[in-house]
């Protein structure tokens, strides 16, 4: 992946891609922790699209879960082991803490989870990422699963007209000036895609809603 496709347009890439010194290293590091992910995690798939114009230049792609099973139900004792030992890796791991914990709260059965998409500045609004969600809804369709997305501002509007609900509007709980300034603002919403992207008011609650 090249340094003009990581484009995050938000402060979580403090927390997934934290800066080194020296900027090459940073993408190659994230890059090298994004394939080892996803090599060793079969529900993930990454569907891509390229111009086929242009040498099959790569515009856009995603990361997709597939999950048959509830992917909750063993604890984990994962860490951000990607910052260093001690309050670093500490403040990183109560703040993954709070960015997933809506999911596992609400997930908690088989489903389609959109982990990322992204799409190169240079061709944006000319149907890559509504080819990426297409892909991800059909396997969610195919299945009869719900699917889930812990959306920010930029995409929202992309995954409304694939069927997606927003719930209220999350924030990081930050404590300490430091932390504010490094990973604030940042703010998301969790989606949630009833199944075959067809949800009526009055008739069943969001995850998050309740009777």
């Amino acid at each position: 992946m090249s340094g003009q496709l990581v484009n995050v347009a938000c402060k979580l890439k403090e927390l997934f891609v934290p800066p080194q010194a020296n900027r090459e290293a940073t993408i190659q590091a994230a890059a090298q922790r994004q394939t080892a992910w996803h090599r060793g995690d079969p529900t993930s798939q990454w569907p891509k699209v390229v111009d086929t114009d242009d040498n099959d230049h790569l515009v856009g792609a995603a990361c997709w879960h597939v999950y048959d099973t509830d992917p909750y139900a063993v604890e984990s004792d994962e860490e951000c082991d990607w910052f260093p030992k001690g309050e670093d890796r500490d403040i990183g791991n109560a703040l993954m803490g709070q960015f997933v914990t809506p999911r596992m709260t609400y997930m908690r059965k088989p489903h389609v989870f959109l982990d990322i998409l992204f799409t190169h500045p240079d061709v944006r609004r000319r149907g890559a990422g509504k080819l990426l969600m297409d892909w991800g809804v059909q396997q969610a369709d195919e299945r009869g699963y719900e699917a889930y997305i812990d959306a920010t501002d930029m995409g929202r509007s992309l995954y409304r007209l694939h069927g997606f609900i927003e719930g209220e509007k999350l924030e990081f709980d930050m404590s300490e000036k430091e932390l504010q300034d490094i990973f604030t603002p940042f703010e998301w919403w969790p989606m949630h895609r009833p199944v075959g992207g067809k949800y009526e008011p009055g008739k069943g609650l969001l995850p998050w809603e309740t009777q």
